[in-house]
């Protein structure tokens, strides 16, 4: 089997301002601390090597302090989230029907914001945990078929068998647009790209190897975690 694979920033500033009389003391910035509230959602899971994985896609409408995500849902509201690199997020077609099963699509900007997209308890996957989910599938001797729901690509013999379930949730276009419903599970790492774009992995229906690229910031991808 063949696999292809493509802080709180916390700066401290220091102020010390001095004369030949007095030297005031230094002020340190402290830290913003957040409080987390509850996920809205009791997230199934499962264990894939060492890493224990969440069985379905993010589908929270706030950040783990409670604060809540703006709901983008015309493509004038979309591409204004992506112009001002505000957090945003809707449901693909804005179908909240599509919700229950796909969870939500967000843009970069949610997944990177301080706040904490993450629910309590777990965090978003980096492209180092997609790199050890490739190696797992080797060591497992399974391909993206056992990533991938049988609702998304029907019954093959290895059909989510490690129980993932990728659906074919599709993304949104940084101009507004829905595209890939049934045909690519596409989710977001947590590592930038650019200065423009952000690392991403990406099923497609029935293909063999999961794919590792990088996508606009401002376009609309699901999110999956691990466990802390």
């Amino acid at each position: 089997m063949r696999i292809f694979s493509l802080l709180l920033l916390f700066c401290c500033f220091v102020c010390a301002c001095s004369t030949p009389a007095v030297e005031k003391k230094r002020k340190t910035k402290k830290p913003v601390v957040f409080k987390e509230v509850e996920p809205s959602l009791a997230y199934e899971s499962c264990q894939i090597g060492k890493q224990i994985w969440m069985a379905q896609n993010l589908n929270e409408p706030h950040f783990k302090n409670g604060d809540p995500i703006w709901q983008a849902k015309t493509k004038e509201e979309w591409k204004k989230a992506g112009n001002t690199c505000t957090p945003a997020w809707c449901y693909y077609n804005n179908d909240p029907k599509l919700g229950q099963q796909f969870g939500k699509l967000y843009n970069w900007y949610a997944v990177n914001d301080p706040r904490g997209l993450a629910p309590k308890g777990w965090k978003i996957a980096a492209n180092s945990n997609y790199f050890e989910l490739i190696s797992d599938l080797t060591k497992l001797d399974k391909d993206a078929l056992a990533l991938q729901h049988n609702s998304f690509i029907g019954n093959y013999p290895d059909a989510d068998a490690l129980h993932f379930h990728a659906y074919g949730s599709g993304y949104r276009k940084e101009s507004g647009i829905f595209a890939g419903k049934d045909d690519y599970a596409c989710y977001w790492s947590s590592d930038t790209a650019t200065a423009y774009s952000a690392y991403t992995f990406d099923l497609k229906k029935k293909q063999l190897d999961p794919l590792l690229g990088a996508y606009y910031k401002s376009g609309g991808f699901s999110v999956r975690c691990i466990k802390n």
